[in-house]
């Protein structure tokens, strides 16, 4: 669906200038706001999701214990993931753990750029030095918002799955394999298994045949290497939303946590979760389906994305990387114009986006995080997790990420409606 690259990155000295300034302020934040230093908060000194990652890598070629018998850290961290996952994270358990953070990093800092500089490439940019340097400064900007920068905080795997499924999706449609990242995603998440709605509204069926395919060759490989573990996560525990975190947490940025986060439900209603989510994702698939159909290939996988994150029954903030290709989405047409007010006006979406998912921080001094008695006050990262706030701020923030989904599906519905609009009027 997407045509070969046309526009020209701007070349007035101006736009590149913008560009490294956001750069450069974006790394003075990273430093300034939670030093690197900082114990257990700085950028380098956790990554304690990629270190369950490796203790799943180890259990499956060491034996030691059930990969799903209990916590593989601090006796709260369960490994949630799929035995074929487990599988993909052994060479994980060859490192020592500084060296498997450091490598963790640098990977998830590299597929970002090439998830940008493909998404540039989707907007319809040639790829010059202008692009590549504008993505190396889109990166560092992004590092500042809460899904990214939790992301490198914990050594979270959701960077790489939006690469696979952005890289693969935006093939041309009878694509040799098309699909498989569906299959390959779905088998280490689950999750990702949205994405064959996605490919179905789309009408792309020799993808969804790909897909399943491969999904169901994660799962033979899973009982293959490691029986045992894959009949007991088949059989039960992936459906055991629990093991993920509390339901009702503000931290649940998804449908189902803002419903029990605003209606103090610990469990909330699953008739209610199961009505406005179905309503949401129908909505959410159409709007992409629709925006396919129109050769907008990038957003249309960007809202596809954010609507699996948002009907997941839970999602961290950090699954919201999808904000990253959405951002380049609405830059494009502040790049592609020459009016400076109208340039000015199209720069106010990206702007509230990044408002809205910035790493705004409260400092809680004193504070002890629960088995780490050395560390004496805790950050809390994201608007959702600010102190608070009254009224109607309350429910925008806390469900910041569901209401970023519900304004993103809105805004194109209505601007693919007014676009189809005008191609009648100009037939006529």
């Amino acid at each position: 669906m997407a045509s070969a690259p046309s526009r020209h990155f701007p070349r007035h000295w101006g736009v590149i200038a913008v560009f490294t300034l956001a750069a450069a302020v974006a790394v003075w934040q990273q430093i300034v706001r939670i030093p690197p230093s900082t114990p257990m908060f700085g950028l380098m000194n956790n990554q304690v999701d990629a270190q369950v990652y490796r203790l799943g890598g180890y259990i499956v070629t060491h034996h030691t214990q059930g990969l799903y018998d209990g916590p593989l850290m601090n006796d709260v961290l369960p490994f949630t993931y799929t035995p074929f996952a487990a599988i993909l994270f052994v060479p994980l358990s060859w490192m020592s753990t500084d060296v498997m953070r450091w490598v963790w990093t640098v990977a998830v800092v590299a597929a970002l750029l090439a998830c940008v500089l493909i998404a540039f490439r989707l907007m319809g940019f040639r790829r010059d030095w202008r692009v590549c340097w504008a993505s190396v400064c889109v990166v560092l900007v992004v590092s500042c918002l809460e899904p990214v920068r939790t992301t490198l905080w914990y050594g979270q795997i959701n960077v790489f799955l939006m690469l696979l499924l952005v890289w693969d999706l935006a093939r041309p449609a009878g694509a040799r394999g098309k699909g498989f990242s569906v299959g390959i995603t779905a088998g280490i998440k689950l999750v990702p298994i949205v994405f064959v709605a996605y490919l179905v509204v789309t009408r792309q069926w020799r993808a969804v045949r790909n897909a399943l395919i491969t999904l169901a060759g994660t799962i033979a490989l899973g009982f293959i290497v490691i029986g045992k573990d894959s009949w007991k996560y088949w059989s039960g525990t992936f459906i055991d939303a629990n093991r993920v975190g509390q339901p009702d947490a503000v931290s649940n940025q998804s449908i189902y946590g803002l419903i029990g986060y605003l209606s103090g439900a610990h469990t909330p209603p699953t008739v209610i979760w199961i009505a406005v989510a179905g309503a949401s994702g129908l909505a959410g698939m159409g709007v992409a389906a629709w925006a396919y159909r129109r050769g907008q290939t990038l957003l249309s996988i960007c809202i596809a994305g954010l609507t699996m994150t948002a009907v997941s029954p839970f999602s961290w903030g950090h699954h919201w990387v999808w904000v990253v290709p959405l951002l380049v989405v609405l830059l494009t047409p502040a790049l592609v114009t020459a009016h400076p007010v109208r340039r000015a006006l199209f720069l106010v979406p990206p702007v509230a986006l990044v408002a809205a998912t910035f790493i705004w921080i409260t400092y809680f001094p004193g504070a002890t995080p629960d088995g780490v008695p050395w560390v004496h006050g805790i950050y809390a990262i994201g608007i959702f997790l600010r102190p608070e706030p009254p009224g109607l701020l309350r429910v925008l923030f806390s469900g910041v990420y569901v209401w970023i989904f519900a304004v993103t599906t809105v805004l194109t519905a209505v601007w693919l409606a007014l676009s189809d609009g005008d191609r009648s009027r100009v037939r006529r």
